[in-house]
Order: structure tokens, then sequence, then C-alpha cells
């Protein structure tokens, strides 16, 4: 990766922990950054954690901007599952995701995704529906624009 000094200095100082991976070896191993493909970025404060790998360009230089952009990107997928948990808790079968809620498919599914999509029918969200690769989640995608997003913040 191209990531210079600096860049990782003023990640330090903004309070990240940050080092480079290739596979299982890390630069806290001995790797240089210049043979890394992942940063690793993490921080904790004192009701989050957030860690990340980040996999980074091999030839584009990884600067701060792009670094905040990508934990930017990642904390709204974040925010939106936080305001889904508002709503749906957390069971095994009904969950709260990135993209929006997932319903497990194993033992049947058709009652509660009914009841899924009733209630975000009931809340006015948009949203479309899809199957994941293998089938075992029925996902409910929710859109992430601004009359939802004003929906979400709204729950409590």
């Amino acid at each position: 990766m191209n990531i210079s000094k600096e860049t990782i200095k003023k990640l330090e100082s903004l309070g990240y922990v940050v080092f480079g991976m290739k596979g299982y070896k890390s630069t806290d191993e001995g790797l240089c950054f210049n043979d890394a493909e992942h940063l690793v970025v993490s921080i904790e404060n004192a009701d989050s954690f957030y860690i990340k790998s980040l996999k980074t360009p091999k030839a584009k230089e990884v600067t701060v901007d792009w670094v905040l952009s990508k934990i930017e990107k990642e904390s709204s997928y974040k925010n939106l599952s936080q305001y889904l948990r508002k709503v749906f808790g957390y069971t095994i079968s009904v969950y709260s995701a990135s993209y929006g809620i997932g319903v497990d498919t194993l033992g049947g599914y058709k009652q509660t995704a009914k009841t899924v999509s009733d209630k975000l029918n009931e809340l006015g969200l948009k949203f479309r529906n899809e199957f994941s690769d293998a089938a075992w989640v029925y996902r409910f995608i929710i859109s992430k624009d601004k009359d939802n997003m004003r929906i979400l913040e709204s729950l409590k």
C-alpha cells in the first residue's frame, strides 16, 4: 500500500490505532506498510468500539481523507442498523443489518417476513426484498433516501 508516515501519525493523533496486514502477517510483526494489502483501523471510546480492515488501493495513495471517508461510509451503515434495532430488537430469526432487516429462512419465514413487512409499511419506510446468495436470509433492503432517514431518526 502507498501510505506515508505522516498519514499514519495523523490518524494516530485522531485517536485511531492503525496497522497494515497481508495475510496473517502485520506491520506489528515486521511487515512493511508498502507490502501490506489491508489497513486495519480501530478506535475505542466510552460508548463504542470500532475496528475495520480496509482493502487498500495498489497504486493510489492512502490519505487521511480516504480512510475517514471509508469509516464515515461504514458508520452510516452501522447507524441504519442501530435505528432498526429500536423497532425490531435482535433475535436469531430477525435481525437488523447494514442493509436493513434480515429474516432467517430456515424453518419457514413467510409469517415472520409478513410481520416485518407490515411494520416497515406502518412506519412508511421504502424497501425492497431479495434473498441472500444461498437463500438462507430473506432481506428487507431499506432505502437510505432522505425521507426514510428522517423516519428512522425519529424512532424512539
